[in-house]
């Protein structure tokens, strides 16, 4: 009974890995072909209809990568152009508390072609991100003033690919470990144990990050979660590594003490 109990255990753990390693990949392959960032211009060019007449406070910020680090963990994400604002009629140090931009913006925004408008409540002010054609718009306020982003819009198919790779993830690890756990390993449950709760964390993240995404654009791909939290797994590893080891050696010394001495 508790050999069948261990199987189950093994085989849950082990489909729960490779859905995560298969939702990974899933992932990094939807999103992979996306296209290129709007030039300065251009983003300039899509600025000014959204807000004509209003000049940018300084000039555009770019991360032209699709996902990763440009200088540090602040940069982990996808590529954007970014464009502040100060509020019209507002002293700069007000900025916080002017919605003008944000409103004006977002009037333009349906005649232009703007589409799948979400509105995200905030305060001072509600953010809100859409969609033409590649190209996301999203409209922010933090405490320097407004910011307009653009992004590459996320491609159609990563949901898809990212579910698909979680499905035959899951069917590969069920089928895999079932294999494996025909006979009782103690080494390869403690194994599959410490890995699953490796991955755990990462698998978390990134299915909130991705439900959270779900309303608008950009999901973050599931993938990009891993980079920055290989840091912190590796010694979480490492330290449930050896607290199984130690564990096996305690049990095996007790066993040990156990068997009766020879007269």
């Amino acid at each position: 009974m508790a050999d069948r109990a261990l199987r189950t255990l093994a085989t849950m753990f082990g489909t729960l890995i490779l859905a995560t390693a298969g939702a990974t990949a899933g992932s990094w392959y939807g999103g992979y072909n996306t296209r290129s960032l709007p030039s300065d211009t251009q983003a300039l060019g899509l600025a000014s209809e959204l807000l004509p007449g209003v000049a940018p406070a300084e000039g555009t910020v770019r991360r032209d990568y699709q996902y990763g680090f440009a200088l540090g963990d602040d940069d982990f994400g996808p590529g954007y152009v970014e464009i502040r604002y100060t509020p019209t009629g507002q002293n700069p140090d007000r900025a916080s508390v002017d919605c003008g931009l944000s409103r004006r913006a977002l009037a333009n925004a349906r005649p232009n072609g703007w589409r799948n408008i979400h509105e995200m409540p905030g305060y001072p002010c509600a953010d809100w991100s859409a969609e033409r054609g590649e190209v996301v718009a999203a409209f922010t306020q933090d405490s320097a003033g407004p910011v307009l982003t653009f992004y590459r819009a996320a491609p159609g198919g990563l949901g898809f690919a990212t579910l698909a790779g979680a499905l035959l993830g899951a069917v590969t690890g069920a089928v895999v470990t079932a294999l494996l756990t025909r006979r009782h390993r103690p080494l390869l449950l403690l194994a599959v144990t410490l890995g699953v709760v490796g991955v755990l964390p990462g698998m978390a993240l990134g299915s909130i990050g991705m439900a959270l995404n779900l309303s608008h654009s950009p999901a973050l791909p599931f993938w990009t979660v891993w980079p920055a939290l290989i840091s912190l797994l590796v010694p979480l590893w490492l330290v449930l590594a050896l607290l199984g080891w130690l564990g096996r050696l305690a049990r095996k010394g007790n066993a040990d003490a156990g068997k009766p001495t020879a007269p």
